[in-house]
């Protein structure tokens, strides 16, 4: 009786055990107050994060895919790689020729793209809601059967197309060098922020197609990535879908959280070059926080107190008074740090010493911090700073594409804790006093990056050819521990992954 009994058990435990690794879980419904947005949190076992919004407004649908990877899991010496891997995306997947997906998306009257940022990377389509399926279907040939259909050939073609991006839409463009520029001075050599997202050509000339596959398979497994799909849909309905497609990929290797990691300035840095432009521009930037810190808020709505609108001292000291053509600060916020920036783009002087044309500007920069801090800030100012943050979240709801991305980026970022009630809370409860302190903590008498881009001298005939350098070109590379013993394990089970629904 007791051996039957130990049967009974463990034949329930392995039934219940089996149903618990084929179902996906519902998580919670997010977004219950008037003005969040709607949508159910669901995760598969392999660990796939699902989020669904339902809109019926139009029989469209967008499938959205998250991966959290992106230049911020390099290292000085490897840059470019989440950005080459976008690329690689696109060139077809074991059961996608190359290109095909494109043609599918298009010809189906829909669009689709992708983009990397120094945190995650995105890839996107939008198609009538009947094309659902095809979507998911693309999607997951990617995420569950790529490594099979990348080629040398193929990888040497990105690599090339990405050497032509680099020129094309950085080197050779206005102002262009200078994100790189500046993240190499305000960000130490092994900070991730320190190399552009797309990274140096001679790091990628240095890398090889084993490199690319270990970084597919040690960052782009379901358990690294977020499936939003939004539209007309119904919940139930794209869960079965999800689960057809997305149940049989295989868990990656597991991906730990980065910690913060906001730069300590020791002293001012000055840097800067010449760039072939007609008006010079001057930056002051001070490290801050990063996204949904508590002090993120307050500094945004510093940023607006000191430099939205015409009444703002940037502006009446620079625009209003015809010395620049722009002048604005502004608090960008990602995954590891902030940046408070002071930007001012003005007028060429061209009879004057350029380097006291500089400090001149500088001096009126932090000249005009200091009457900020003088002069101070009304109530009525403050209530409106919090006004524009307010109307600016709820325009979150604008757009079906905006809904999309703001619910991911909200989970990725802070594991879905926010919504737009909770948004517009955060600002709301700033007050004169967490305005102040933000101010003195961060940027009254702190070290910062000062930097300048020089127009090239309207009088001179040499030819300005730009550069982009990087500073690990002769930087020894080893194994990284985390690329060793790395594993291609293809999706199994009955449903045959060629099989298009439509």
């Amino acid at each position: 009786m007791k051996n039957k009994f130990w049967i009974l058990l463990t034949f329930f435990s392995t039934l219940m055990f089996a149903q618990e690794i084929t179902e996906p879980t519902l998580i919670k419904n997010c977004g219950s107050g008037e003005l969040d947005i709607p949508y159910q949190k669901w995760e598969l076992p392999n660990g796939l994060t699902v989020l669904i919004h339902e809109d019926n407004s139009d029989p469209i649908v967008q499938v959205h895919v998250t991966y959290h990877v992106g230049s911020n899991r390099e290292s000085a010496g490897k840059s470019g790689f989440a950005h080459f891997f976008e690329h690689m995306m696109f060139q077809g997947s074991e059961n996608v020729p190359d290109e095909k997906h494109f043609k599918i998306v298009n010809d189906a009257g829909g669009d689709m793209n992708g983009n990397t940022s120094y945190d995650r990377t995105v890839y996107f389509q939008t198609v009538p809601s009947n094309y659902l399926e095809t979507a998911l279907w693309l999607e997951s040939d990617r995420m569950g059967f790529l490594l099979d259909a990348v080629t040398s050939e193929k990888f040497e073609n990105q690599r090339d197309a990405v050497t032509n991006e680099k020129f094309q839409n950085q080197i050779n463009q206005p102002y262009g060098l200078s994100y790189e520029i500046l993240g190499q001075n305000l960000y130490p050599p092994s900070h991730p922020y320190n190399w552009p997202v797309i990274g140096y050509v001679d790091d990628l000339e240095r890398a090889n197609l084993e490199d690319l596959k270990n970084f597919f398979l040690r960052w782009y497994g379901p358990n690294n990535a977020i499936l939003t799909i939004a539209g007309d849909v119904n919940s139930a309905e794209v869960m079965q879908m999800v689960n057809k497609y997305f149940g049989t990929i295989k868990k990656g290797p597991n991906v730990r959280d980065l910690r913060p990691n906001v730069p300590r300035l020791t002293q001012d840095v000055y840097c800067g070059y010449t760039d072939n432009i007609y008006l010079p521009m001057t930056q002051i930037v001070f490290p801050t926080v990063p996204n949904y810190h508590k002090d993120e808020a307050a500094l945004d709505i510093l940023s607006s107190l000191m430099g939205e609108g015409s009444n703002s001292v940037f502006y009446k000291n620079f625009v209003k008074s015809e010395k620049a053509i722009q002048a604005g600060v502004q608090h960008p916020c990602r995954e590891l740090s902030g940046e408070f920036q002071f930007i001012v783009v003005s007028y060429p002087k061209w009879g004057e010493d350029q380097n006291l044309y500089f400090n001149e500007i500088e001096s009126q920069i932090r000249s005009s911090i200091d009457e900020w801090e003088q002069t101070g800030f009304t109530d009525e100012q403050l209530k409106m700073a919090k006004m524009d943050m307010e109307s600016s979240i709820i325009n979150y709801k604008i757009s079906l594409s905006s809904k999309v991305s703001t619910i991911s980026s909200w989970e990725w970022l802070a594991k879905g804790k926010h919504n737009i009630s909770s948004d517009i809370a955060r600002y709301n409860n700033v007050s004169r006093e967490d305005v102040m302190r933000v101010f003195n903590k961060y940027i009254k008498n702190r070290n910062a990056v000062i930097m300048n881009v020089k127009p090239k001298s309207p009088f001179s005939d040499e030819e300005l050819v730009l550069e982009s350098f990087n500073p690990n070109a002769s930087l020894i590379t080893t194994e990284d521990p985390q690329y060793k013993g790395l594993i291609y394990n293809k999706a199994d089970g009955e449903f045959d992954h060629c099989c298009r629904s439509d």
